[in-house]
């Protein structure tokens, strides 16, 4: 993230005195106090996965999380993309499962704080999220049924104790689906606690809050000067904002890349609610007509979305390189 500032800085012209770089107008600090990681607080509810903050759920998830068995060939888990020491994402253009996937990997780490999943959206929900990598040919490439016997074969008495005794196999559409659908919400309750760490702008903007004159210089003038080209000229801000430096929305910014067009939001956008695992479906514990409000008020019209893709967090970035939703680019 910081990287990108200091890119930024060397656009600043060079007579702005180093006495300067600090001084800030009233409007100035309010916008560079929303983005400090004081303000991230816990994650939102989420009433659509009943265990989403079960700490039983989150140790089970855990598991799922970082099994290779949950795959067509037993070498793929969701940790081999989502690799803990790249910021839960993987340093690849492409994702690679047992075959290659569309898109580049996305970060996971505080995205229990945002509302839509994936590049396009596509996903309502942590579970609902966690659910598709494991279905889709080129990423796990297993049905719920294979999901279902491996829980059965290597993790029914966690699976009892959280939900309830499982039913004897082979399993039925419902009683696999129900499986693959509760295995997908203790992987949520998991990734609901990878939460991002402060940074040094987080340090920078506290001691600016709090007027710690002597905390300023854990950020270089260069960087600061691009932290003031973040916040007004460039307009980075105007979607990468708040705690999580994101949106959490969908934009074409007319990043190049080669081969067919991908429309990105506007492919997906017309079928969100009637999603298999959408809020509004059987599989979600959300009442359907009073706790699905982001499905209710939806914006439907594709025409608006076309090559638009999630804004991504910021936090963190300079170290989860390549960048945008094809790895189009090496470098900040």
């Amino acid at each position: 993230m910081l990287k990108l500032g200091l890119l930024l800085g060397l656009l600043i012209p060079f007579w702005v005195s180093a006495e300067a770089i600090d001084d800030w107008s009233r409007a100035e600090l309010a916008l560079i106090d929303g983005l400090r990681i004081d303000h991230l607080g816990e994650p939102p509810p989420d009433p659509s996965n009943r265990y989403a903050d079960n700490p039983q759920a989150a140790e089970l998830g855990a598991m799922l999380f970082h099994d290779e068995r949950f795959s067509a060939n037993g070498q793929v888990s969701c940790a081999s993309c989502h690799r803990s020491d790249y910021g839960f994402t993987d340093d690849l253009k492409l994702g690679e499962g047992v075959g290659v996937a569309e898109r580049r990997t996305m970060p996971i780490e505080g995205m229990a704080y945002q509302t839509w999943y994936f590049w396009d959206g596509r996903a309502d929900s942590l579970w609902a999220q966690a659910l598709g990598p494991l279905a889709n040919p080129q990423e796990h490439g297993i049905d719920r049924f294979r999901f279902a016997e491996i829980v059965a074969e290597h993790y029914a008495e966690e699976y009892a104790k959280l939900v309830s005794p499982l039913p004897d196999p082979p399993f039925g559409q419902d009683a696999a689906t129900e499986i693959f659908v509760n295995g997908g919400k203790a992987i949520a309750a998991f990734v609901r606690t990878l939460k991002p760490k402060e940074s040094p702008f987080d340090v920078y903007a506290r001691a600016l809050a709090e007027n710690r004159r002597e905390q300023l210089s854990v950020l270089s003038d260069e960087q600061k000067a691009g932290l003031r080209l973040f916040i007004t000229k460039a307009k980075c801000i105007n979607c990468h904002n708040g705690p999580m430096l994101s949106n959490g929305e969908f934009h074409n910014v007319g990043t190049p890349y080669e081969g067919p067009v991908d429309r990105g939001r506007a492919a997906v956008i017309e079928t969100l609610a009637e999603d298999e695992f959408s809020c509004k479906s059987q599989w979600s514990d959300a009442d359907p007509d009073t706790e699905c409000e982001h499905l209710d008020y939806l914006d439907m019209d594709p025409a608006k979305y076309e090559q638009a893709f999630k804004t991504p967090s910021l936090r963190n970035v300079a170290i989860r390189s390549p960048f945008m939703n094809k790895g189009q680019f090496n470098t900040l």
